[in-house]
């Protein structure tokens, strides 16, 4: 046998009695009743040290959450929405202002469409305009009694509300009752212009219980509001009707 295959065996060799030498070595410590008590010394540190931060990782958590919840209260969440044909707000919305329907001319070609809430107290910065050349602002009057008793000619006023519990809002037509998660915070009928008037004018839902302004009876005309009604055709009837007036909802969550 070679010098080199003698020397190859024999490191093998020492090798494996070594291999032997160290486990027979680790049983004896794992045997050893010092060497368990200080793992498991060892083991309780670091439960300790764990737990610790666990603690303070809790604390850091409640006062963000603390943080949040002040930072919330700070910046409450709101919306607001108008109640046409009211002078008060539904239930605890906060009442913004209370005011009148204001609108353009029934029969200017050029009017604004859209009706607004002009509040009763304005502001002026300059007292003269161009000549001619302007738009108009008028009040609003219902044009029938449909609305309320005796409402034919009364002045119409409005309300700007704020909102505390959602941040939603819509109004939906032809519905007098809200949709599953959603709360109603008035109902009531679609209002609008005239169809053969020259004025353009948008859908608004009045109040079912409107309020009339004092002494605002007088036949002053400016914006006019009439119901609206179904018309067949486009329009399927059913599930609509022919000439049925159309009620609305205001909608909030």
């Amino acid at each position: 046998m070679s010098t080199f295959l003698t020397y190859v065996i024999l490191f093998f060799f020492l090798c494996k009695i070594g291999t032997t030498k160290d486990q027979q070595k680790k049983r004896i410590l794992l045997n050893d009743p010092d060497v368990l008590a200080d793992r498991l010394g060892r083991l309780e540190s670091l439960v300790h040290s764990l737990s610790d931060k666990l603690q303070q990782e809790e604390t850091k958590r409640n006062v963000l959450e603390v943080a949040f919840s002040q930072l919330t209260k700070s910046h409450k969440i709101s919306s607001t929405y108008i109640r046409w044909g009211k002078q008060t707000c539904p239930g605890n919305d906060t009442l913004l202002y209370t005011g009148f329907i204001g609108g353009g001319l029934y029969s200017e070609a050029g009017a604004a469409a859209d009706a607004v809430c002009l509040p009763r107290n304005p502001d002026f910065v300059k007292t003269t305009a161009s000549q001619g050349n302007v738009g108009h602002m008028y009040g609003t009057e219902f044009e029938t009694n449909f609305f309320g008793p005796k409402s034919f000619d009364e002045d119409v006023p409005c309300s700007v509300c704020e909102i505390q519990d959602g941040t939603q809002t819509i109004m939906i037509p032809g519905k007098n009752t809200c949709f599953n998660g959603w709360q109603a915070k008035y109902k009531g009928y679609l209002g609008s212009g005239y169809y053969a008037h020259t004025s353009a004018t948008t859908f608004i839902c009045v109040d079912e219980s409107p309020d009339y302004i004092m002494s605002g009876e007088s036949n002053s005309n400016g914006k006019l509001l009439y119901e609206v009604i179904a018309k067949c055709g486009a329009l399927p009837c059913p599930p609509y009707h022919e000439g049925y007036p159309l009620t609305c909802v205001l909608c909030a969550k």
